[in-house]
C-alpha cells in the first residue's frame, strides 16, 4: 500500500487539495493500473476526480473500487460519506461516517465530518457531541490534519454560539435561583447595576461586609451583550459564594494592597521605573503608571486561580450554562491575548510584571484548553514565551490542587501562585472581622405600596409565575416588548390595590389584567431582559417564590 504521508490530503466538507499534492490524475491511473490491489491509488484518484476535475461520478466509482478492495478502510469510507452528504442523504452519511470512526478512532476527519451533517440537519447538540469526540479522543497525526482542527473548532463556536441563545431562559431561571440562594446563605440581598471600567473588566461585585453596605453589588460593563451577563452574574455570584462559605468556615480573608505592598513592589521595579524616566515620562507620571500596573497584576493575581475554581463549579453545578460559558471565557481569553500583544503595553510594562502578567495568562489558557477538552488552543499563542514553563508548572499546580480545597483553601493558592511567579509580598491579607457597620441609606421612592403589596403577597406569587411561564417560550425581544408596554401605561399610574381587571395591552391581545398582574409581568420582564435595572417594586421576594416553584413544576391559580 502507498504511503499515505506524502499522498494527498483526504477529501471532506469544505477542503481542497494543497497544490503540492496534485499530481496528475494519469499518473494515479497508471499507478491504479499497474497496482490494481492498493486502496489509497483509488483513494486519491477518487479524490482529484472529485476535487480537480468536478466528476464527482466517476470519483464515487474509484472510491467504491477502494472499498470492493479494504470494506473497512477509513479513507474511503470518509469519502464515500462526504458524496453521500452532498446528495442530501443525511442519514447514511452519518452512518458511513462512524463506520470509518470504528475503523480509525484517531481519523479526525470523519468526526468533523459528522459534525457538519448534524449541524446541517438541525440537529446542534448531536453536532457538539462529535466535535466533543474529535477534541477529546481524535489525533492530529500529521500537517493535512491541523486545517480539519481548525474548521472544527471554528465550527464548535459557531454552535456554542446558538446553543447559548436557544438555552437563555433556561440559565436565566437557574442563575436567578442561585442568586437567591446565594442573599439567604450569605445574609445579604444582591443588587445589580452597570457602568463603564477604565479596563475591559466585563463585571465586578462589591461585597456588602467589604463596603459596609446592606446590600452585595455587581456592576456589568455597559452594553455587555445580553448571554454574556448570565455567564458574569453567575460568575461574580460564585466570588460571593466562595466568600461566604469562607465566612461561614472563620477562614475569609480580604485580599488588599497597601502602601507597604506597593513600596515592596516599586523597590522591585526601581530600574525599570527609571527607564521610563529617561524615555521621557515624568518621575511623577512614572510612578502612578507603575502603581496602576502592580495593582493591577495584584488584582489578576488573586482572580487567576479563583477563576478556575468558579468555572469548574459552574460547569458542574449549572450545565445549562455551558454554552454561554464558553462564549464569556473565550471573549475573555481574545481580550486577554490582544492587550498581551499590545506594543503600548508592552513598552511601559517593567518586564517582572510583563514576565508574571504572561506567566498567568498562559496558565490560564492551559486550563481553559484542558477545560474545553481541546475545543480550543489558547495556549499556542504562549507557548514560545520565556515565561510559559511557569505558566506550566502554575498549572500543574491548579491540577494537583483544585479538586481538594475546601472553604477558605483558595486564599493559600493565591499565595502560591504568587511564589511561582516571584511576587509574594505584593499585596495582603487582613482578617475578616465577621461583622460590619451598615451605612444608612436612603429611603426609596417608587410607585408601590411595600406594606400593601405584603399584604397581597400570594396573589403577586401567582401573577409572577404567569409572568415566568409566559416568558418561557418568549424571546427576549417578544419580553422587551410587553414590558416596555406597561412601563409606559404605568406613567399615567396603575391601579395595584383593585383586583379588578381593567387593563389591556397591545402586545397580549384578548387579555385583561389587574394592575397587580400587570406589575408582576414588567417586574418578571426586567428580570429577564435588564436585571441590572432597580424597578423601586417590593416583588422580588413574591418572584423568586414564583421561579421557585416553576423549577419544581408546580403550577397556580391566577388571581
Amino acid at each position: 500500500m502507498g504511503n499515505r504521508k506524502n499522498s494527498g490530503r483526504l477529501f471532506c466538507p469544505g477542503s481542497k487539495l494543497p497544490n503540492i499534492f496534485k499530481p496528475p490524475p494519469q499518473h494515479h491511473v497508471r499507478a491504479a493500473a499497474h497496482s490494481p490491489q492498493d486502496v489509497w491509488s483509488w483513494v486519491v484518484l477518487a479524490n482529484l476526480y472529485i476535487r480537480e476535475k468536478r466528476d464527482k461520478e466517476t470519483g464515487e466509482k474509484f472510491v467504491r473500487k477502494a472499498l470492493e478492495i479494504a470494506p473497512n478502510d477509513a479513507w474511503a469510507l470518509n469519502s464515500l460519506a462526504t458524496l453521500t452528504y452532498e446528495r442530501g442523504e443525511f442519514d447514511a452519511a452519518v452512518d458511513l461516517y462512524e463506520k470509518a470512526i470504528v475503523s480509525n478512532p484517531d481519523f479526525a476527519n470523519s468526526y468533523y465530518g459528522k459534525a457538519v451533517v448534524f449541524n446541517k440537519s438541525g440537529q446542534t447538540e448531536k453536532a457538539l457531541e462529535s466535535l466533543d469526540r474529535l477534541f477529546s479522543r481524535a489525533k492530529s497525526q500529521d500537517v493535512r490534519s491541523k486545517p480539519v482542527y481548525e474548521v472544527a473548532r471554528r465550527l464548535f463556536a459557531k454552535l456554542q454560539g446558538e446553543l447559548a441563545a436557544r438555552n437563555e431562559s433556561e440559565a436565566f431561571k437557574l442563575v436567578e435561583n442561585f442568586r437567591a440562594g446565594l442573599e439567604t446563605l450569605s445574609g445579604y440581598p444582591v443588587r445589580v447595576t452597570e457602568g463603564e471600567f477604565k479596563d475591559k473588566t466585563s463585571a465586578t461585585i462589591q461585597m456588602a461586609w467589604k463596603h459596609n453596605r446592606d446590600h452585595h453589588l455587581i456592576k456589568f460593563r455597559t452594553g455587555l451583550p445580553a448571554d454574556l451577563r448570565t455567564h458574569q452574574l453567575a460568575h461574580e455570584l460564585s466570588h460571593l459564594q466562595l466568600e461566604a462559605e469562607a465566612r461561614q468556615a472563620g477562614k475569609n480573608r480580604f485580599f488588599t494592597t497597601t502602601h507597604q505592598s506597593e513600596q515592596t513592589a516599586l523597590q522591585r521595579i526601581e530600574g525599570d521605573i527609571r527607564k521610563l524616566e529617561r524615555k521621557g515620562y515624568p518621575a511623577a507620571v512614572s510612578k502612578d503608571l507603575a502603581l496602576a500596573l502592580i495593582r493591577g497584576l495584584a488584582g489578576f493575581l488573586f482572580n487567576c486561580p479563583l477563576d478556575m475554581v468558579i468555572e469548574t463549579r459552574l460547569r458542574d453545578k449549572i450545565p445549562a450554562l455551558s454554552a454561554v460559558q464558553f462564549g464569556a471565557l473565550r471573549m475573555g481569553a481574545l481580550e486577554a491575548l490582544e492587550s498581551q500583544r499590545n506594543p503600548e503595553i508592552l513598552e511601559v510594562t517593567p518586564k517582572l510584571i510583563l514576565r508574571a502578567g504572561a506567566a498567568l495568562n498562559g496558565a490560564y489558557a492551559l486550563f481553559l484548553d484542558n477545560f474545553f477538552q481541546g475545543a480550543t488552543e489558547y495556549a499556542l499563542a504562549y507557548r514560545q514565551a520565556e515565561s510559559f514553563a511557569t505558566s506550566q508548572r502554575l498549572f500543574q499546580h491548579w491540577q494537583t490542587r483544585g479538586s481538594q480545597l475546601g472553604p477558605g483553601d483558595e486564599y493559600a493558592l493565591v499565595d502560591e501562585f504568587a511564589d511561582m511567579v516571584g511576587v509574594r509580598g505584593w499585596y495582603e491579607w487582613k482578617l475578616d472581622p465577621g461583622a460590619h457597620t451598615v451605612a444608612p441609606s436612603a429611603t426609596k421612592e417608587g410607585t408601590t405600596n411595600p406594606d400593601l403589596l405584603r399584604r397581597k403577597n400570594m396573589p403577586a406569587v401567582y401573577f409572577c409565575l404567569d409572568a415566568i411561564k409566559r416568558f418561557d417560550t418568549m424571546t427576549a425581544e417578544q419580553v422587551r416588548e410587553i414590558a416596555m408596554e406597561i412601563g409606559l401605561a404605568g406613567r399615567e399610574g396603575l391601579d395595584y390595590a383593585s383586583p379588578d381587571q381593567k387593563y389591556t395591552l397591545k402586545s397580549l391581545p384578548d387579555e385583561k389584567f389587574s394592575g397587580l398582574h400587570l406589575m408582576c409581568l414588567m417586574f418578571a420582564g426586567f428580570k429577564r431582559i435588564a436585571p441590572e435595572h432597580d424597578l423601586q417594586m417590593d416583588l422580588n421576594e413574591p418572584f423568586l417564590t414564583a421561579l421557585e416553584m416553576f423549577q419544581k413544576g408546580e403550577t397556580g391559580a391566577e388571581g
